[in-house]
């Protein structure tokens, strides 16, 4: 593996939330549209199945929430591509240092045998 991959991957990671926030700042249409005095609404409102008050807290009822809509929604098949690349990323990190630990063992052992 080349010596400057670990870094090109830390950049590429750095900068790609930079570069998909301007593709999607270009996208969005601007609403020029608002007369001068006008009000316009900016409550929020929660988009849930059951009563808010039951729904937020630090520990939610089941069926507060709603199916995801798009990729990016919580449940979204994105969230869990990710779970699955970090539950990867820990195996193969728990696989080298087992692998590591039975070659030294092994060293150890051969060290220990051939001193005798």
């Amino acid at each position: 593996m080349p010596r400057f991959a670990p870094i090109a991957c830390a950049v590429l990671l750095t900068l790609a939330p930079f570069g998909l926030s301007a593709v999607n700042a270009a996208d969005t249409p601007t609403d020029s549209t608002v007369a001068a005095g006008e009000v316009t609404d900016t409550t929020y409102v929660y988009d849930l199945v059951n009563e808010p008050s039951e729904c937020i807290n630090s520990n939610p009822r089941p069926d507060c929430g709603k199916k995801p809509q798009s990729s990016g929604d919580r449940g979204g098949w994105m969230q869990y591509t990710v779970f699955l690349v970090m539950l990867a990323g820990v195996g193969v990190v728990g696989s080298v240092l087992i692998r590591n630990v039975i070659r030294r063992d092994r060293a150890i052992a051969e060290k220990m045998s051939q001193g005798e």
